[in-house]
């Protein structure tokens, strides 16, 4: 399992190198601007639900594919082109719920910004959340490959749209400004879909299957990984209260961290779920449990030194390779003191699928996304109560460690009952 997800971890640096290129990009061509302030906030929504559906849609149909492949091996196609279907069809209507509810969203978000910054928000969010269908079709095709054993296939796809979201970026910012980057973000997603399609996915007569079972196991998922991947949200729109130019910052070290630490771990998680399926489906509860142990061990420890060396290394690279064009020398320093703040949430940011995914596997999908969802009122209660007494700065922090950190160990504590209900079978039998 580990030495494949060498491979895949080494594709997935590669494109992270190419997200941190375009954020130097970025970042020089518009420096801490009212016009990247704008776009933040816009693709904050977009990029959270793009994060959510690449987090959750897999980890829901896989297991129900995996177990049709397993069961029935000559209707898995047809089963899976089925849910391919549906899936376009549903995504695409809540795209278009999305583009008409995304000025109330701003407001809500970003009231304390004025008007003209909500309506700019909004006409920007209205695009953005084209990626919605894109995203869904990539991820179930992604499901596939992952089902047959490829692991590669769809990083490689990933890549490759991350290839042309920075080429979108570097040529077109020039004559089409921020819209470039609007662009760049769709385009990356509809590409991947054109890498990971299965060409025999055609000689597959359209039979539409109950999708239920699915949707009973997404709408948990959804509701908690959305509740995750709020720090998002908790950054951006407490950050909205401090000066121009803060959620430049704050997105720049927040992105250095969660990318960084998370693609170094990409591998594990890759790997760790498609292998725990097939050990519990097996009832091989014993390398099931040696599996969880080592995945967390090797996490951790991967996390802790990706955060060691940023803290380290981090404000020289920021001068090095973001400073220029419109992003001055003071504001490198502005967002290299921000970097011992976010330590603690990219502890989260780099372990906390792996924590996730053994109770995946085991179905108790209803189980984590409640507990995602109490992390999330209990951030968002620390932030509001932190905000009045200290500021935006710190509700932010402590915000979004309370969400991250109240995953993590609730999910620890679920995955010691669970193992030893687990360890208890194998000795009855």
């Amino acid at each position: 399992m580990f030495k494949k997800g060498i491979v895949v971890t080494s594709i997935f640096i590669a494109t992270t190198f190419l997200q941190l290129l375009s954020q130097i990009i970025i970042t020089r061509l518009f420096g801490a601007s009212f016009e990247l302030d704008v776009f933040l906030a816009a693709v904050a929504i977009p990029s959270i639900v793009v994060t959510v559906i690449y987090g959750t849609f897999n980890d829901a149909f896989l297991p129900l594919f995996g177990e049709k492949k397993a069961k029935d091996p000559e209707k898995a196609d047809q089963y899976f082109f089925s849910h391919l279907i549906s899936f376009a069809l549903i995504s695409f209507v809540v795209a278009l719920v999305c583009m008409f509810l995304s000025q109330p969203i701003s407001f809500l978000l970003y009231g304390s910004r004025g008007d003209a910054f909500i309506q700019s928000v909004s006409y920007q969010m209205r695009f953005l959340f084209m990626a919605i269908p894109a995203a869904v079709i990539a991820t179930v095709l992604g499901s596939y490959q992952y089902a047959h054993k490829n692991f590669i296939r769809f990083p490689i796809a990933q890549l490759i749209g991350s290839v042309l979201n920075v080429t979108i970026i570097f040529f077109l910012s020039s004559y089409i400004g921020i819209w470039a980057l609007i662009i760049g973000f769709v385009s990356n997603i509809i590409t991947q879909i054109f890498f990971i399609f299965p060409v025999s996915m055609f000689k597959n007569s359209l039979q539409f299957t109950n999708i239920m079972p699915f949707l009973v196991a997404l709408t948990p998922l959804i509701i908690g990984s959305f509740a995750l991947r709020s720090d998002t949200l908790i950054i951006r729109s407490y950050g909205a209260q401090l000066p121009e130019g803060y959620l430049v910052y704050l997105n720049l070290i927040s992105k250095i961290f969660s990318v960084a630490t998370g693609v170094i771990t990409i591998g594990i998680q890759v790997m760790l779920l498609p292998h725990l399926v097939e050990y519990i489906s097996k009832k091989e509860y014993e390398k099931t449990i040696e599996y969880v142990n080592k995945a967390k061990i090797i996490g951790l420890l991967i996390s802790f030194a990706v955060i060691f060396s940023i803290a380290l290394i981090g404000p020289l690279v920021i001068r090095l390779l973001f400073v220029g064009g419109e992003f001055t020398i003071q504001d490198a320093e502005k967002a290299s003191s921000m970097i011992p703040l976010f330590v603690l949430p990219a502890i989260a940011w780099g372990t906390n699928s792996i924590f996730f995914q053994p109770l995946i596997a085991l179905k108790k999908q209803f189980q984590l996304g409640t507990l995602n969802v109490i992390a999330l009122l209990l951030g968002i209660a620390t932030a509001w109560v932190t905000n009045n007494l200290f500021g935006p700065m710190a509700a932010i922090i402590s915000g979004i460690t309370v969400l991250l950190f109240t995953g993590i160990i609730g999910s620890e504590i679920l995955w010691q009952y669970h193992k030893k209900k687990l360890t208890s079978s194998v000795s009855s039998s």
